[in-house]
Formats: structure tokens, sequence, C-alpha cells
């Protein structure tokens, strides 16, 4: 929800602008600007720090977005190889610096604006009415404060404000629009030379046992086993806490009492009605004729005069049944509106209700059906009622048992067995693990960070309790710890093979990639040429431009697109390498461009638009360098490191 109530006052700017940091920013609010946190700042602009605390914040929310972004499988090469923690700073830096400008340029956002914004928000009403407690429930919800919350708006609006004066400063004429159409509908006949990766890589001969010693030699600093330990840990989970709960025949008994019962009075009602929709300002005399009329209508259906069903074509005002003979289908508690509900628990089937008042108007409701959900037999929900008692065992004792579990790692700091003990559980030991990666407990990254913190990796204690999950925590001590250790030559010899193999290939590749498209560029026919080299050819055939049904690789489409225009009667080619290890030489036969005149007012429109957006955001770009050098920053990058990429 607090998405939406900033995409009503946030275009592309705000995402530039506050990317990466928004939340952060929030979190840690104008007090984070006195405090600058026990730390040293990781980087200063113009004065303003941007302390370690909300810097950590932000990459690890980054990096989280990543993970989630990907499906929850990330490998910390991929992190690494992403820079984040200069991209966040970047990004941070950025709003600093437009953040002093903003305030000296004179833009402000009157509290009365803010004001109107939060009140004029669906989520923080109750029955048409601002709601105080929604709102700060929702303020809350967000770890942050009123006041630090508005404050976060006025920002947002302020740069809402900036991202205006630069879109409206930019002007696109109609030559820009029409160049755009040129490139964006051009086609081209493209046709794809294909080099099979594995035939060349046959031909590539091993390398040599003094080539191998060589790339060793030179590249000796990148094979190194990082630092790793293997932990001690023990475990409070469902699992470990399972032999101590027990499940009695009588507490099955009742759980099934307690399921009938449920089962029961789960009523689903099949529901008609007729709405005559009164205007939230109607006076007494409105509602009083709309009442009347489902009145005079209720009547006539009770005589037989006419059906529920063509009462409710003829006259309701409720759109969504209306055709449908007033048929809401199946109703369940909690759907309706609560006087509308209310009504209809109180009816039979058959029975049709007096006239009815809710926030819409008045309703006539007729319950046609009715039903209960199915009752299983006790021998078939046994388990089930066994296991939602254990779990409901489990999450009672939970909580004492992580108590029992802390109090004695602590006050047992050089060893997991006595609170092994206390609390009959098992000590175990993981896998080899580093700060990047681990299998087990150790995937997740509280433990990794836990591991090799100073308290438990140089002074040899206990960890505090580490929340795994819900109802899952452990406690952890090194068990094993291993420096960084350079690998030796026998330990890396099939990795050094591989990739000289690898460059081989790429490198035969690339030679008979360039001599085919050499070949090609003196008229030679594709088709001759790929049979000669032993490749294959695929004959032209009219593509777009992003095309996602082209039929070809995505990376050989964009090269495609990427090579200039050549004389009549030649083809333009180009070698690439595609992303399965093959390559492959683009032939351009033909190249059409878009026609600007068959295109729509409309689609010029958003054209218009499109390169309005990019002229201000290369326009915002410059803004930016421009302050940045103006402005007075000074990083720390001993703190900037120090957040886990």
């Amino acid at each position: 929800m607090l998405m939406d109530l900033r995409e009503r006052i946030q275009g592309w700017v705000a995402y530039v602008i506050i990317g990466l940091i928004s939340v952060p920013f929030v979190l840690w609010g104008v007090g984070e600007y006195f405090t600058g946190g026990k730390n040293k700042p990781v980087a200063e602009v113009d004065g303003i720090p941007i302390s370690q605390q909300a810097f950590e914040q932000a990459v690890s929310q980054q990096r989280q977005a990543i993970i989630q972004k990907l499906g929850g499988s990330v490998s910390a090469e991929l992190l690494q190889s992403l820079n984040l923690n200069q991209h966040v700073l970047d990004q941070m830096i950025n709003e600093r610096v437009l953040s002093v400008f903003v305030q000296r340029a004179g833009f402000r956002t009157p509290d009365s604006v803010v004001a109107d914004l939060i009140r004029s928000e669906p989520e923080f009403k109750t029955n048409g009415v601002f709601d105080m407690k929604k709102y700060e429930a929702f303020v809350a919800g967000q770890n942050t404060t009123v006041p630090a919350f508005e404050a976060r708006l006025k920002q947002d609006m302020v740069m809402q404000t900036l991202e205006n004066a630069i879109r409206e400063s930019t002007i696109v004429t109609a030559p820009e629009i029409d160049q755009l159409v040129r490139l964006r509908d051009q086609t081209r006949d493209v046709g794809v030379i294909t080099l099979d990766r594995a035939r060349v890589a046959h031909a590539v001969p091993m390398p040599t046992s003094s080539e191998i010693e060589a790339y060793y030699s030179a590249h000796k600093a990148e094979f190194v086993r990082p630092e790793r330990v293997k932990l001690s840990y023990i475990e409070l989970s469902p699992q470990s806490l399972a032999p101590s709960i027990q499940v009695t025949d009588a507490q099955i008994a009742a759980a099934y009492a307690r399921y009938e019962q449920k089962q029961q009075a789960d009523v689903r009602r099949t529901v008609r009605h007729i709405l005559i929709a009164v205007p939230k300002d109607a006076d007494a005399v409105a509602v009083e004729a709309a009442k009347n009329k489902l009145l005079a209508a209720r009547a006539d259906i009770v005589s037989g005069k006419i059906s529920f069903a063509d009462e409710a074509k003829a006259i309701s005002d409720d759109p969504g049944s209306k055709d449908k003979g007033g048929d809401l289908g199946e109703v369940t508690k909690g759907q309706m509106v609560k006087p509308f509900e209310e009504a209809m628990d109180a009816l039979k089937v058959g029975e049709i209700s007096a006239p009815v008042r809710s926030q819409f108007g008045w309703h006539l409701i007729e319950v046609t059906k009715e039903s209960h959900p199915p009752i299983k037999s006790l021998a078939d929900m046994s388990g089930q009622l066994m296991a939602d008692l254990r779990e409901k065992q489990v999450e009672k004792i939970y909580y004492d048992e992580g108590e029992k579990l802390s109090d004695h790692s602590y006050e047992h700091p050089d060893s997991l067995i006595p609170s092994a003990e206390a609390l009959g559980l098992k000590v175990q030991t993981t896998d080899w693990l580093t700060r990047d990666s681990g299998t087990g407990i150790a995937a997740d990254e509280k433990v990794r960070k836990a591991a090799f913190s100073k308290e438990v990796l140089q002074q040899k204690l206990n960890s505090n309790l580490i929340e795994l999950a819900a109802n899952d925590s452990v406690v952890v001590r090194v068990h094993e710890h291993e420096p960084a250790t350079p690998l030796s030559l026998a330990e890396v010899t099939g990795q050094i093979t591989t990739t000289l193999t690898d460059q081989a290939t790429a490198q035969a590749l690339v030679a008979e990639a360039t001599k085919i498209r050499q070949t090609l560029d003196a008229g030679t026919d594709p088709q001759h040429v790929a049979t000669t080299e032993g490749a294959t050819w695929r004959a032209p055939a009219q593509m777009k431009r992003n095309d996602p049904k082209a039929g070809i690789p995505t990376e050989a489409l964009a090269a495609a697109f990427a090579v200039p225009p050549v004389a009549s009667g030649k083809v333009a080619t180009a070698v690439v390498q595609l992303n399965d290890g093959n390559e492959a030489v683009v032939v351009v036969t033909s190249i059409k461009d878009g026609d600007p005149s068959q295109i729509s007012a409309e689609d010029k429109q958003q054209l218009s638009q499109q390169i309005q957006q990019a002229d201000a955001q290369q326009a915002l770009g410059a803004l930016l360098q421009t302050l940045r050098a103006q402005a007075k920053i000074t990083i720390n990058q001993d703190a900037e490191k120090s957040a886990a990429p």
C-alpha cells in the first residue's frame, strides 16, 4: 500500500533518485544526520553523514531484493560481481546531493498538501472517513514514526516538482519522432552461420604441463582457498522438540469435536439481491423513496406478480448481478458488508428479506441455497489433527526452551555440551563454510555472519541465539578454523586445464568466424561458406528489432541491428559469441526503415513522451554530475567495503 500511495506522487525521477535507499531513509530519518551512529560515517555530503548503519541496511535490502527476484538462488560470486556496495553508495550520495539542491532552490511542500494526500488514501479510511488509528498502525508497520513518514512524503513531492520542471523544459520535434519511428519499426533480413563449439574444442590440443605451470605462476593470487570454518551447533526446531511432545487420544477427540463444530457452523449460502442505490449525500426524502421502491418490488415478488430474477433485471442498480437476475453466487462469512450479512444470516432458504440499508443503498435479499462443507471421519482427520496439535504444542514450549538455550549458552560460553545436556539436545557439526557460502544452517547469512564475528571466531565464545525461521533457532561456536590458504598446483591443475582449453577454443572459434566473415565480405555465398567450414547456415528471414519470435538467439539479433548499412548488393556482417558458447556470424542482406506516415497520432504522442523522458533523464544525469562536482563528498573506503556484498 505504501507503493500505491507513493506512486501517486512519484515518477521516473523518484526511481532514479530514491531507488535503492528509500526504505533506509524512512527507517533512520532526519535523526540519522545528527547522530551518525557509533561508527565512522561511510560518507559525508556537504557535512551530511551517511551512517554505517543506514548504508548496511540499504545494501542488505538491495541484496535481498535481488535474491527474491531471482527466485532465491543467487551465488556469492554473482552478488560480488554486481558491486552492490558502490551502487548503493552512489544512490545514497545522489539523494543527499539532490536533497541539498532542492532545499537551496526553494522547493517546498506545504503541510496541508501532505495532509490532503494522506487523508485521501482509501486504506486509511473507515466507512469513508479518515481513520487516524489505521494511519498510525500503517506507519508503525513501516518501522518509522509519523513525523519521519510525513517528512519522506514531503521529500518525494518535492522531487516530483523537480521532475516536472526538468521534463517540461524538454521540447520534442517532429523530425525526432520520425527518426525514432524509422529505427523502432526497422526490419532487416538476417541470416546466421553458427560454428559449433564442441566441434572446434575437439580439435584443440590439451595444454602442456609447462603451459599449466606458467599459468599457475602468473595467477597464484587467484588460487587461494578462502578462510573457512566448521561449526558446532545446537538447533531448537520442531524436529528437535518432537520427542518431548505427547498427543493423547483424548486431545485428538476434543480437536475432532471442535472440527465438527466448525464445519457445521460454516454455512455457505447462494444469494441474490436487488439494489436500489442511494447517493451518500441523498436527503431523507430520497432515502425513503428508494426504500418504498424496494417495498413495492418485494410485494410484487411475494404475490407472484413477477419473479425475483425478472425484477432484479428490471430495477436493480448493481451492474455486476443485474443481468444475472441479482445472483451473487455462493457467499461466505465476511464477504459482504455487515448489514447485508446480518440480514442474510437471518433468512431461511426461499425467504425474502425486508429492505436492508447499507452504505450502497437499499437491498432486497433472498437465500436460494444453503450448504455446509463436508465433515470427514475421525479416521481421515486423525493424522492432520495430530500434526496440528503437535505444532501448537511446539509453539507453546518453543519460547521457553529458546530462553533456556540462550541463558545456558551464555552462562557456559566455552562449550555447547552443558546447554545440550540441559535441554536434551544434540550437538551437531556443519561442513566447511566461508563468509559467502555454506550448506545446511550455514546457508543462512545470519549464521555465517555470526561464525566470523569477533566473539565467535577470535574469542571462541558461543554465539547468541540465531533465529533461522519460525520456531527454529540455533546457537553456534567454531569447531575448526582454517585461514585463507594458497592452493597447490596439484589442487588446481584440472581447473587450469579447463581454463586454458576454454581460452584456446574461444580463440579458435573467433579465428574461424573472422575468416568466414572475410570470405562473406568478398562476396562468397553464405551457404557455400558454411558447408565448406563445417558450420550451419540459417537462411535470411525478415526480423524486427527485439522480436521475441525472431527464431535466432537474442545476442545474434542485437548484433544484426547494430551493424551499419552497406552498399547495395553487399551484405553486412558481424561476429558474435552466443550465450551457449557457440560462435556466430550474422549476415544482414537488406534493411528497410520504418514508415513514420503509417503510425497513429496516439503512437506519436507516446513516442514523444518517451523521447521527453529520455531527454529528461539525460538532463538529470548532467545535473547530478554537476552537483556532485560542486559538493564536498568524503568517502570512508574502509567503512564502505565493510558491508557484506
